[in-house]
């Protein structure tokens, strides 16, 4: 099984901005996955693990889930940081992240003529995303840390609910796991190390994982275009979803000069930082000039 260490490194790299991305309720893993160029790959690989060859698609996916780790277990504390101190310059790096792969998803999504047709996926998924930033963040549910058959079901349930919608872009795993009224459950068994809760919950979160990449993978190769204009809806619609706003609902913007400053340098680091991840010509030079070990 060979491995481009170079190539592990940048898609671990990539692994730990979707793994920082899911510990924030509003921001989808799924989005910073199609913001890095990962998305397409990863639902095929997890999708087709054993069909189309599970060393290569091992060799992929091994620095991805180890950056995934890395993003939750290590950036999860510095994202927190800057969110309490500073939550609107987090948000826009955040916003800048996904519009800075705008120039990636005009690039794939042209590739096929463009039909009429198309845009009904693409401002149904946009209207979702603006439908569930408007209905506001429910409150958390007292947290589930005893199991019993009715509880180890939903606790399941709820596993393959929240892994299946962060892998799709746009929804957020844990404000799904908001709704439902979960997501103190999962917080508290992963903090507490609860492992009769985890050991419920690790096998729902492989199946929602490996279920909705089939589906996914599926539809991008038989609907490519229908299919990328839906995640083009998701991705943009996640700007609104993500817009920061008061406990009352109402969307707010940078006052003052120094909170302006933040929030434009948070921006443009996040787009900066998307375009080179998502850079044709950086993976094209990866591939050229990085041997293979």
């Amino acid at each position: 099984m060979k491995v481009n260490i170079g190539r592990a490194v940048i898609n671990a790299l990539k692994g730990s901005l979707i793994g920082a991305a899911n510990t924030i309720p509003g921001v989808s893993g799924g989005t910073i996955a199609v913001v890095t160029r990962l998305y397409d790959d990863l639902v095929a690989s997890v999708g087709g693990f054993f069909r189309t060859g599970w060393k290569k698609n091992t060799a992929f996916l091994l620095p991805v889930v180890v950056g995934v780790a890395l993003g939750i277990v290590v950036f999860a504390d510095a994202v927190e940081f800057f969110q309490e101190r500073f939550p609107m310059g987090t948000t826009f790096f955040f916003m800048g992240l996904i519009l800075g792969s705008v120039p990636f998803l005009v690039k794939v999504t042209f590739r096929e003529q463009f039909r009429t047709a198309y845009l009904i996926p693409f401002v149904l998924a946009f209207g979702v995303l603006v439908a569930m930033a408007l209905a506001g963040r429910p409150p958390a549910a007292e947290p589930i840390t005893e199991l019993t058959l009715a509880t180890a079901v939903m606790v399941f349930l709820a596993g393959v609910i929240s892994s299946a919608t962060m892998i799709i872009p746009g929804i957020s795993g844990s404000f799904v796991l908001l709704l439902i009224g979960m997501y103190s459950t999962f917080i508290r068994a992963a903090s507490d190390l609860n492992l009769a809760v985890l050991a419920v919950l690790v096998p729902g979160f492989i199946v929602g994982i490996v279920l909705v990449s089939k589906v996914i993978n599926y539809l991008l190769t038989r609907y490519h275009g229908i299919t990328y204009w839906g995640i083009n809806g998701l991705v943009l619609g996640s700007v609104v979803a993500i817009w920061p706003r008061t406990d009352a609902g109402a969307w707010v913007a940078p006052t003052g000069a120094t909170a302006i400053l933040i929030a434009f340098a948070s921006f443009a680091a996040g787009f900066i930082l998307a375009y080179f991840l998502g850079s044709e010509r950086k993976e094209r030079r990866q591939r050229e000039e990085l041997p293979d070990a």
